[in-house]
């Protein structure tokens, strides 16, 4: 197949795994309904690490040293981004949650310049004061001293997210994509585990309800989701990835609003417009200089 066609093929691709994280952040919030955060974490990964393992359990053996490292450092920033993401969920809305969520796109290139050394340009600096600008205004709260701690902890999750998509675009070209999912997963699952064993009691009667979401989560928006992500992420660089994804908090915000009557104020509306244009200006100002840093690689 030809380049051309499998870059094509793997945004398409990444659009997928949009619409499932997007339907994720409904799920997620009615899941905490009925089960603790840590515990949800623990049993999406967990369901997401047996079935790619058993999926693709030949493909065990192309882990190696590299690919193993690589797993484990995306691992440990995907669950540690999950689990702000979470708690924050519980202390503002489904929408607010998806918005913040997306300020990993203007980090990209930021972080991309950390890791290897290629200084973003004005537009993107822009975007990013942009970004910044438009989540103040959906942070706003009466005043700003009373900012929400779910604001600020999804904004964390925002910047564990921008480094694991940073850190897969430069694993994934050099690593078999599918060895690095299986150890991604892997390292989530044990990490979750430990981490709700811990400080979480075990959750028990969960209704059928519940179970349909928690295998929503494990399957679709873990194992499918993050499948997907590092095989597309193979052909498409991250800052390319990261506009695509973050349509995520686009659905997210239109079916909170459907599903929870989420009501948003004119300047809640004009931020979260602020957002999705330094979104698109960053996407513009980095689609070919991050290109030519990953081929450099």
């Amino acid at each position: 197949m030809k380049t051309k066609n499998k870059i094509v093929i793997s945004e398409l691709s990444l659009l997928i795994v949009a619409f499932i994280w997007g339907a994720g952040f409904i799920v997620v919030k009615n899941s905490l309904d009925h089960i603790t955060p840590l515990w949800l974490m623990a049993s999406r990964f967990s369901i997401a690490a047996v079935a790619v393992t058993f999926i693709f359990i030949s493909k065990i053996k192309k882990v190696n040293k590299g690919s193993l490292m690589g797993g484990i450092v995306c691992g440990i920033f995907v669950y540690f981004a999950f689990a702000f993401q979470t708690f924050g969920v519980q202390y503002t809305t489904a929408s607010k949650n998806a918005l913040l969520t997306s300020s990993y796109v203007v980090l990209v290139p930021f972080i991309f310049w950390i890791i290897i050394r290629t200084k973003p340009k004005i537009p993107q600096i822009a975007a990013a004061f942009m970004c910044f600008a438009g989540i103040a205004m959906l942070m706003f709260n009466g005043s700003f001293g009373k900012i929400n701690i779910g604001d600020v902890l999804t904004l964390i999750c925002g910047l564990l997210f921008a480094f694991q998509i940073s850190l897969l675009g430069i694993y994934s070209k050099k690593y078999d994509p599918i060895a690095l999912t299986i150890v991604q997963m892997v390292t989530c699952a044990v990490i979750s585990i430990i981490v709700a064993a811990f400080f979480e009691d075990v959750p028990k009667n969960l209704g059928f309800s519940s179970l349909m979401s928690i295998l929503y989560l494990g399957l679709l928006s873990t194992c499918l989701a993050y499948l997907i992500q590092t095989v597309a992420q193979k052909y498409t660089p991250p800052s390319h990835a990261s506009m695509i994804m973050s349509l995520e908090c686009v659905i997210g915000c239109i079916l909170s609003v459907i599903i929870f009557k989420d009501t948003f104020t004119p300047l809640m509306w004009a931020g979260s417009v602020l957002t999705f244009l330094s979104v698109i200006l960053s996407q513009k100002s980095t689609r070919n200089g991050t290109s030519k840093a990953i081929k450099s690689e």
